[in-house]
């Protein structure tokens, strides 16, 4: 099933997750974001303000199969907007995100996030294959292009690495879920330091949104790049940032991850 299909189907209150997108046995993470993020979206309709941030909680694993969603809303001030966005399968709650919605403020502060590094063009990059029954099958989706530090499973003596990504077949979506999408394909930052397949998954995602990406020229390759800022006890935590092919800073991502090697 195409991903803009999927995202029509999170428009409603049901929808059947496809199978095709998973991550182990769970659905991908990133694919679970989006959907949340569209459902939230067309709750709340047209007008409503840019999402600014989110927080997500992978409460049990998403599979293939009917799924519930529903979003609430806590509370609607002048300029900003919580929500309350879950999914469920048979009755039991299986992801839930609190996001942040604001509306632009005139204000005198500014200071402006780092521009993006420059790196070789995707072109130049390392291409990372999908291969049936080896890679993440959602990954067939998806065009990563490693651009720096180590790939995955090569013994490195550090983690961290960064890159490009897009969507294999463009979607006609290019807002906060597609986005979403996209950041959560790359795999845990500490992933070149081992030297085979470990099951790992995220606990907590974090999200925040420099600007609106709805409101960009279509963007090719998304520029990425994560640091691991701590591991141990089978436990860690990273920090993205990304930006659009202009070099224009666009989120920052942080994600609680665990790693059963």
């Amino acid at each position: 099933m195409k991903f803009d299909s999927i995202m029509e189907a999170a428009a409603g209150t049901h929808m059947q997750v496809p199978e095709g997108w998973g991550q182990g046995r769970a659905t991908f993470g990133g694919l679970v974001a989006a959907i949340l993020i569209r459902h939230m979206q067309v709750r709340l309709g047209e007008g409503a303000a840019p999402l600014r941030s989110f927080s997500l909680s992978f409460v049990a694993p998403m599979v293939p199969g009917p799924t519930d969603l529903e979003a609430v809303v806590l509370r609607s001030g002048k300029s900003v907007t919580q929500v309350q966005v879950s999914a469920r399968q048979d009755g039991q709650v299986v992801a839930t995100m609190l996001a942040s919605l604001g509306r632009s403020r005139a204000s005198k502060l500014a200071v402006a996030a780092m521009p993006a590094p420059r790196w070789q063009s995707p072109e130049q990059c390392t291409t990372v294959p999908f291969v049936e029954g080896l890679t993440p099958g959602f990954l067939r989706y998806f065009d990563l292009f490693y651009a720096g530090g180590k790939m995955p499973f090569s013994r490195s003596q550090s983690p961290d690495f960064e890159g490009y990504m897009r969507f294999k077949e463009p979607s006609h979506y290019q807002d906060a879920g597609t986005l979403a999408c996209l950041v959560d394909t790359w795999p845990p930052s500490v992933i070149p330091m081992l030297d085979r397949p470990a099951p790992m998954s995220t606990l907590t995602w974090t999200m925040e949104y420099l600007v609106d990406p709805s409101e960009l020229p279509p963007v090719k390759h998304w520029q990425y790049d994560v640091i691991t800022d701590a591991f141990a006890d089978g436990y860690g935590q990273n920090r993205s940032r990304i930006w659009d092919d202009t070099g224009r800073p666009v989120a920052f991502s942080r994600q609680s991850i665990v790693v059963f090697a």
